[in-house]
């Protein structure tokens, strides 16, 4: 018995993703191994894990993550972690972000948290590597983002009435 139980924990201790703290790094890694980017915005140390709400990520999502996707975890609690939500338009404290292969398209976008079943079918679909991105998908509405190429900046734009 104790020997099933060790062998349990050894395994499972393969099956934790790798969370970049760096997003600039991470990007890089994605492009050089062509998976996709997912970027989790939580708060606090182990936030990552709180973008399920129904329960803990299981074995199924720490799978997809390990092997289908670089991960990124911003933590926004820290003020560069708020800087990096802002820029990603997630004026909250959670949320998932995830890019297609070539990294210039968002092809999710998602404030808050959300259930595991859904987690699931957004991990798997961009995992596709058939799928082809022509915009961002939400859980509410359609729209099109780029990344930022560096997590410090993001360049704006002002547009003022006369330009209308």
């Amino acid at each position: 018995m104790n020997t099933a139980i060790l062998s349990a924990l050894f395994l499972s201790s393969f099956l934790v993703p790798t969370w970049h703290g760096n997003y600039s790094q991470a990007q890089r890694e994605a492009a050089n191994q062509k998976k996709p980017l997912v970027v989790v915005f939580g708060s606090g140390a182990d936030g990552w894990s709180k973008i399920i709400s129904d329960r803990s990520p299981d074995e199924q999502v720490s799978k997809l993550l390990l092997n289908e996707y670089v991960c990124v975890y911003v933590n926004t609690d820290s003020p560069d972690g708020k800087r990096l939500a802002e820029n990603f338009d997630l004026p909250g404290k959670a949320g998932l972000v995830i890019s297609d292969r070539t990294l210039s398209t968002q092809a999710f976008w998602h404030q808050g948290d959300m259930t595991h079943d859904r987690a699931v079918h957004y991990l798997q679909k961009y995992a596709n590597a058939g799928v082809i991105v022509r915009g961002t998908e939400t859980t509410t509405t359609v729209r099109m983002s780029y990344y930022p190429s560096q997590a410090t900046s993001v360049p704006t734009r002002t547009i003022s009435s006369a330009n209308c």
